[in-house]
């Protein structure tokens, strides 16, 4: 035998533990982008408030929809809010919306401005 048989064993074994590293690092790196998204510290995108009703429409689309229904007349978890005008104001919606009531939790992914946005959204289904 020439040369060492060791060698390319220990080439193998070297580059699976380089590879066992990066793989590790990339793994957290990502449960930490998805931690931080779920938690709504990562970056969210934004929703353009020209028009609020509009504005309102798309929001209450990406997360309202999951508890109070396609339709937002009540779902499995959450009651019905698409006749909410002269239950509430367009304020107490919007407090309801960063606060939470109930079972309700608060919604932190919204800014005060786009609360205010459902809020209106809401209200103008209502009518």
């Amino acid at each position: 035998m020439k040369g060492s048989p060791l060698i390319p064993f220990a080439l193998i074994a070297l580059i699976g533990i380089v590879l066992m590293a990066v793989m590790s690092a990339y793994g957290v790196f990502e449960r930490n982008a998805l931690e931080d998204e779920e938690n709504g510290t990562g970056e969210e995108e934004t929703v353009e408030i020209d028009d609020p009703i509009v504005a309102g429409e798309e929001l209450a689309q990406q997360s309202c929809i999951n508890c109070h229904g396609g339709d937002l007349a009540g779902g499995s978890v959450g009651p019905a809010i698409n006749g909410l005008d002269g239950d509430y104001s367009a304020e107490e919606i919007s407090d309801i919306i960063q606060n939470g009531i109930g079972s309700m939790p608060p919604q932190t992914q919204y800014s005060p401005e786009e609360a205010d946005a459902i809020s209106e959204y809401l209200l103008s289904i209502s009518e």
